[in-house]
């Protein structure tokens, strides 16, 4: 017979081969399929809005802070032109942060339905013009109140209460009380005719809170009574290119077109922005104009009434300049600040008991805040009451609208500092907040509208640590300016545009949150997230309130020549494809933009990742005493994650077919190694033929020979399908390692005469009373077999435990970043049938391995039954061989195990250990019911 008629007629070879090239193509075809999982995964999700990061001065370190815009400048006109001009530059749009703003959220109230009906002396002309969709006289709806004809006594308790997402904090609770009715309409004889008037019940008192909050009085529609001034807000204000940031959004950035249509610098003098309102009244305004807003150089302003107010207010209070320059401005809808007003009202005796408890009111600021442009955000409405005055119609946007300016400031306005701490296994950087000077919020004004001075003890002023630091100025003092919406923005809609995992900072208008994740001494807390403060100082920010343009910046910041007040430009190369296509492309660009003397941070390939930052001296109690807050979590950018996460866990899928691979190839070799021992009787004939040793080895290795032939062309095949030289490489090891195998079993072959080993008087023998004593005698009969069974069993364990550790690995080796998460979450399954695919085919092997003898164990097992041994006794026999086996093989295994852990992933070693050991603990059964 030739060499390939032997191979087959062996069986045990072929099978062995057969598994071998199997668990090859099976574990080729896997890693495959999760490398090509993985490059997909981080090809869609590295490439953010734009790809280089241009800043006068980048921080150190590969975590990159959020608030890009943070007021630090460096970076003038003249080089933000010259980046544009760049060939591989496609867009390139500057951020700066202006200022904080100050706004005075105007005097809270609370309605009282009072309504009294149609009545033409006092609706007047407005329900004529049926376009504006007034209701007809005979169709109003009768009077109707929540008061009583009679007026009773009431106590209102106003209070507002602000919390920052980990605690709440009262800051101010005030009480009035007095009496309040129906009103009724009273007609009076005057010269020239009557007059119709609303007048109060004759023994109602109303209700006054303390200065500068005013009394109540009675309208058409409700019985309004003033309440104590809200706390004042706090925004900040960022400065963009429209034209370029609409580039870098895309359709997200539409909200920005009005503001391309800002007057030039020369136009915008407050002064005569204002009379040209003013003069729109004087000369006449029809109501659609007044709904849609009057044009203003192309753009339909729909806050019209709040710039005109304010600037009347601001002119009248001598705030108003002649440098004073209107600044136009894109606001943001709603707001995340916390801050709620409430009002209970009772009802109570001439000696104060409580009659009726009427109920409380409460009311936050919301999605219908604007700021620069919500008048009264703090309307609060009685238990009860309906709102009936829209019976008037649509009166556009002619109200008064916010009354008073806001106040600009730059203090406490740039971005927080941090420092580096230790870094975590996975590469995540901890980080500690660097505190600042504390800043007092909710204090009263020094005086009331009409001059009075105002109690200052009414309320409690409260301290807000900063964690922020004054902005630059220019040489000239900033005139106060005039606000001039334009339009508004949603923040949620920005981020949506910004993306999730290849998320990177646009600037103030799209903050990171802040979530509470440990306390001040460590303990794991619920994750709650931190709002904004009302000084707007604190860490957590929210989306800033308005978004100007440079121009506005100036005028804000006191500048009359360029200056180099550009905080950041975020460039997109013209580079189509995924991070790794335009690699070369942005890499050149971002070498020709620090040729301008600019830091320019390549973010293509970068991803968010969660930084742990410390939080000190967070407040303080009554006595000065400062707490800290805990750990807090933001989402930072993690520089280089798409290259960090495909280096590493490409590594890790490699180290999983290598171990998978070359743990079969050497298991296949310890069932050669036991096999071959089996032919010692063909190798003594053959000699007595006059066979010399060598040929008698070179017959054996011709069928090697062919088991690697075919081992040769299976990896071929595959390292051609794969076009892989990882696949390639691993092939070769694995051939190698059956070579290695083949030759040492060829060495095996050496023919000796057979002696009996069994004396019959040897003291030394143990007498066969057990079955554990059997096995054991067994077993050391055949001492070759047994410890190449051992060995092969212990192979069987290191592999599990070093596939178990590789698996615990893939999260720390990905690193913190959201894309590692991503990515190791789509290599996950396919690692999982890798490794399974390598402890399945292990086990298999071991099983053929322990099948050599089978013939003989079938044997003696039949001997022992003839001799009276009972089914039970003959299944021990079979247990306690593999035990004593396995009690060989268990620290091999688990040594094995530990060393390639330590190896491969040593945060994982001492699970790899555990997981040998496991499996060898299973073999024992398995063995035990399978090889029968």
């Amino acid at each position: 017979m030739n060499a390939v008629q032997r191979f087959i007629r062996s069986r045990v070879l072929l099978l062995t081969a057969a598994i071998l090239i199997a668990a090859m193509c099976l574990s080729v075809l896997v890693q495959s399929q999760s490398q090509a999982a993985l490059s997909r995964t981080v090809d869609e999700n590295s490439r953010g809005l734009y790809d280089v990061l241009v800043q006068a001065k980048a921080p150190s370190g590969a975590l990159l802070q959020p608030e890009i815009a943070n007021g630090t400048g460096g970076i003038r006109f003249e080089q933000l032109e010259a980046i544009r001009k760049l060939s591989g530059t496609s867009v390139a749009a500057p951020i700066s942060l202006v200022s904080r703003v100050t706004q005075n959220l105007e005097a809270p109230r609370l309605d009282a339905m009072d309504y009294l009906g149609y009545n033409a002396g006092l609706a007047g002309t407005a329900t004529a013009d049926q376009a504006a969709g007034a209701t007809a006289p005979d169709q109003w709806p009768a009077a109707e109140s929540v008061l009583s004809d009679e007026a009773r006594k009431y106590r209102l308790t106003a209070s507002a209460v602000s919390s920052d997402g980990i605690s709440e904090q009262t800051l101010f609770k005030s009480t009035a009380e007095g009496t309040l009715g129906k009103a009724k309409l009273v007609e009076e004889q005057a010269a020239g005719g009557s007059s119709i008037r609303i007048a109060a019940p004759a023994d109602e008192t109303g209700i006054k809170f303390d200065a500068p909050a005013g009394g109540s009085e009675h309208n058409l529609f409700n019985l309004s009574v003033s309440l104590p001034l809200a706390p004042e807000v706090t925004e900040s204000v960022v400065a963009v290119d429209p034209a370029a940031e609409r580039a870098l959004l895309g359709s997200a950035g539409d909200f920005l077109s009005p503001l391309e249509k800002a007057p030039p610098a020369d136009a915008r003098d407050a002064g005569a922005v204002g009379r040209y309102f003013e003069g729109l009244f004087t000369n006449g305004i029809d109501l659609d104009e007044l709904e849609e807003g009057p044009d203003f150089l192309g753009v339909k302003l729909k806050y019209w009434a709040p710039l005109m107010t304010q600037y009347q207010q601001a002119k009248r209070s001598g705030q108003l300049t002649a440098d004073s320059q209107a600044i136009p401005l894109i606001v943001r809808s709603g707001t995340t600040l916390d801050l709620k007003y409430n009002v209970k009202i009772e009802e109570i005796d001439d000696a104060g008991k409580v009659v009726k408890d009427v109920g409380t009111v409460s009311q936050s600021l919301g999605q219908d805040y604007l700021p620069f442009v919500s008048k009264d955000p703090f309307v609060l409405s009685w238990p009860g009451s309906t709102d009936h005055s829209s019976v008037l119609g649509a009166t556009g946007n002619f109200n008064q609208g916010l009354y008073t300016p806001a106040q600009w400031s730059t203090d406490f306005a740039a971005a927080p500092q941090y420092t580096d701490g230790e870094t975590a296994a996975n590469g995540a950087v901890e980080k500690t907040a660097v505190p600042g000077e504390w800043v007092t919020v909710n204090r009263l004004p020094e005086k009331s509208a009409n001059g009075t001075p105002v109690d200052q003890t009414q309320r409690e002023p409260v301290d807000e640590r900063s964690y922020r630091e004054n902005l630059e100025t220019g040489a000239q003092k900033a005139a106060a300016p005039l606000a001039m919406v334009y339009g508004t923005f949603d923040p949620s809609a920005v981020a949506a545009a910004a993306g999730d995992v290849n998320k990177l900072p646009l600037g103030g208008y799209d903050p990171a949150p802040f979530t509470l994740v440990k306390d001040a001494e460590g303990k794991d807390v619920p994750a709650t997230g931190l709002e904004p403060s009302l000084s707007a100082t604190g860490l957590a920010s929210q989306s800033a309130g308005a978004i100007t343009d440079y121009y506005g910046l100036a005028a804000a910041r006191g500048y009359t020549e360029n200056a180099a007040v550009i905080d950041a430009v975020r460039v997109r190369a013209d580079a189509p494809g995924s991070w790794k296509e335009a690699q070369p492309d942005v890499e050149k660009l971002a070498t020709e933009i620090r040729g301008m003397g600019l830091e320019a941070t390549i973010v293509a390939g970068s991803a968010r990742e969660d930084a742990s930052i410390f939080v000190p001296g967070y407040s303080k109690d009554g006595a000065g005493k400062e707490s800290d807050l805990g750990t807090v979590q933001q989402s930072w950018v993690r520089q280089n994650a798409a290259d960090a996460v495909t280096g590493s866990l490409s590594g890790t899928n490699i180290t999983l077919l290598f171990l998978t691979l070359c743990g079969a190839a050497l298991l296949t070799g310890a069932s050669t190694v036991s096999y071959i021992r089996k032919r010692r009787s063909e190798a003594g004939t053959l000699r007595a033929m006059g066979w010399t040793q060598r040929r008698i080895r070179s017959w054996v290795l011709e069928e090697f020979g062919v088991g690697a032939v075919l081992l040769a062309v299976a990896g071929i095949v595959l390292s051609l399908v794969s076009w892989s030289l990882t696949t390639a490489l691993v092939c070769v090891s694995v051939l190698v390692l059956y070579a290695g195998a083949a030759f040492f079993a060829a060495q095996q072959l050496r023919h000796r005469d057979v002696i009996d080993q069994e004396p019959q008087h040897d003291e030394r023998l143990i007498p066969v009373d057990s079955p554990l004593t059997f096995a054991n005698r067994q077993l050391g009969t055949n001492k070759f077999n047994t410890l190449a069974l051992a060995v092969a069993v212990g192979v069987f364990g290191a592999a599990v435990g070093g596939l178990i550790a590789l698996l615990i690995d893939i999260p720390r080796a990905a690193g913190a970043s959201a894309l590692s998460g991503l990515a190791a979450a789509s290599v996950a399954l396919p690692s999982i049938l890798l490794a399974l695919a390598g402890v399945i085919v292990g086990l298999v092997l071991t099983l053929v391995t322990g099948r050599f003898e089978l013939n003989a164990k079938r044997q003696y097992l039949g001997i022992l039954e003839a001799m009276g041994w009972n089914p039970d006794m003959l299944r021990q026999v079979r247990l306690f061989e593999n035990a004593l086996v396995g009690s060989v093989a268990l620290p091999l295994g688990v040594l094995g195990a530990l060393g390639i852990g330590l190896l491969l992933a040593p945060y994982a070693a001492l699970w790899a250990g555990v997981a040998g050991l496991v499996a060898v603990l299973c073999w024992i059964p398995i063995a035990t019911k399978v090889v029968q």
